[in-house]
């Protein structure tokens, strides 16, 4: 009888990694063939910003949506309780 169960799991996950094997390919050759090429122009504008362009673009990003870093404070006593939470699953 585990013969028959390894042998229904074996083929079942087998047939599952060729349908998936399958799919990517498709996928693939769809990309290949029907995907968007990309200009050069394109792709230049966005590699000549420097580190501190990219900063300055984010921050007015930031600004005019009106959105702000959370800062995120973690209790004191982090490891006492981090033990007390581990315990619990150790019941």
């Amino acid at each position: 009888m585990n013969e028959l169960g390894i042998m229904l799991t074996a083929s079942g996950m087998g047939g599952v990694f060729v349908v998936l094997s399958i799919l990517a390919f498709v996928m693939w050759a769809m990309g290949r063939f029907f995907g968007k090429k990309a200009t050069s122009e394109e792709s230049d504008n966005f590699s000549s910003l420097t580190d501190l362009e990219v900063l300055a673009v984010t921050a007015a990003i930031l600004q005019y949506e009106g959105t702000s870093v959370v800062e995120v404070h973690g209790p004191e006593n982090w490891k006492r309780l981090a033990k007390i939470y581990a315990g619990r699953w150790l019941e």
